[in-house]
């Protein structure tokens, strides 16, 4: 699995695509998209050239004198205006028709498809396998900080690709080569947006509606996945990956221990892990630095003004207002911060481990 997802990276890092325009393609659907997108851009080109073509023949064709008046002309060439009426009417149904094709081939799953719920916050992504029930993170800050690291040449090629591939050993969208994948996306906030540029399939994550895309990856690997909606400050950073198993038993074996956690770790270095995985990193601190939620250096023990049905009140910060916090995180709004923490879905072992780390951030 180590060797394959680092082979699969370094593959893509040095890919450039198949065309100038687009990332290679990888799916079912790539294609047809492609086709339809080529399609488009050629007829543009074609008469982009042409148009401008005649319209610099016909200003030094009919040029005239400096000073002369120009000439009132009233008759019309039936066949010419036709021709420019007609052509682009009829370019303009086929380029309706291939996109309406493509569209409904693209919203309409298959029914033996394997289906994933993907859930959008900011500024992270999580899925879910239900057949299995496990959960697992799209890592967002993990990939940043990697990616980060190696423009800075903090870490060479071969170290990035190492440590990208033992992030995706828990984390990232999965799925088995050649076979129809459904996804059902979703938003706990704001608008987001999934899109795969390598599988040419986007769909946007609507807060109370559950929307779905579908594909068939064809080729094993590692490829991008985005947000493509701005969804506030960290929309750049909302970045994970799509791991393309070679086979549905190479999935299965990474399915089967993608939720697990080292227990053999003590409870501050798992809470770590939560706080990453479950895209905590993306909004609370640990340095005393503002974000979209209050910082976690200091916070247990301490005095916690909030707000709770429109009224004032205060509290201290033990493991009850922690794990109240995080179970309904609307409940009390704390001072100074908007209501904007989407419920996460942790469990009880899970916020035990949050607890003992935000513990040790006291000092």
């Amino acid at each position: 699995m180590m060797q394959f997802l680092t082979s699969s990276f370094q593959s893509l890092a040095t890919q450039t695509g198949p065309t100038f325009w687009l990332p290679e393609a990888v799916s079912n659907f790539a294609p047809t998209v492609d086709g339809d997108f080529y399609f488009v851009y050629w007829v543009s080109i074609f008469f982009l050239v042409l148009i401008t073509a005649l319209l610099i023949l016909f200003m030094w064709k009919y040029s005239a004198p400096e000073g002369q008046k120009a000439t009132s002309q009233n008759d019309h060439n039936l066949v010419l205006e036709i021709a420019w009426t007609g052509i682009p009417v009829i370019l303009s149904l086929m380029m309706f028709w291939y996109g309406y094709k493509g569209y409904v081939a693209m919203a309409t799953p298959p029914a033996n498809a394997m289906v994933i719920t993907a859930e959008a916050a900011k500024w992270s992504w999580n899925f879910s396998y239900p057949a299995s029930g496990t959960v697992v993170s799209g890592a967002s800050e993990d990939f940043n900080e990697i990616r980060n690291a190696l423009r800075s040449g903090e870490l060479t090629a071969e170290q990035a690709a190492e440590r990208e591939a033992k992030v995706l050993e828990k984390a990232g969208l999965h799925v088995p080569v050649n076979t129809p994948v459904q996804v059902n996306v979703l938003a706990a906030d704001v608008l987001h947006s999934l899109f795969i540029p390598a599988f040419r399939v986007k769909k946007d994550c609507v807060p109370g509606r559950i929307g779905q895309l579908w594909f068939e990856a064809t080729e094993p690997g590692v490829y991008s996945l985005y947000c493509s909606e701005y969804c506030g400050q960290g929309h750049s950073a909302m970045h994970s990956k799509v791991v393309v198993h070679p086979s549905q038993e190479d999935f299965d074996k990474w399915l089967a221990v993608a939720a697990s956690y080292d227990e053999t770790l003590p409870f501050t270095e798992l809470g770590e892990i939560v706080w990453k995985r479950k895209g905590c990193v993306s909004c609370h601190s640990l340095d005393g630095a503002m974000k979209t939620g209050p910082t976690w250096k200091g916070l247990f023990g301490s005095e916690r003004k909030y707000t709770e049905n429109g009224t004032l009140g205060s509290a201290i910060a033990d493991e009850s207002y922690i794990e109240e916090s995080i179970r309904y995180p609307m409940k009390k709004i704390s001072d100074g911060y908007t209501g904007q923490m989407p419920v996460v879905k942790l469990t009880d072992k899970e916020i035990l481990w949050v607890t003992e780390f935000i513990k040790s951030l006291r000092q």
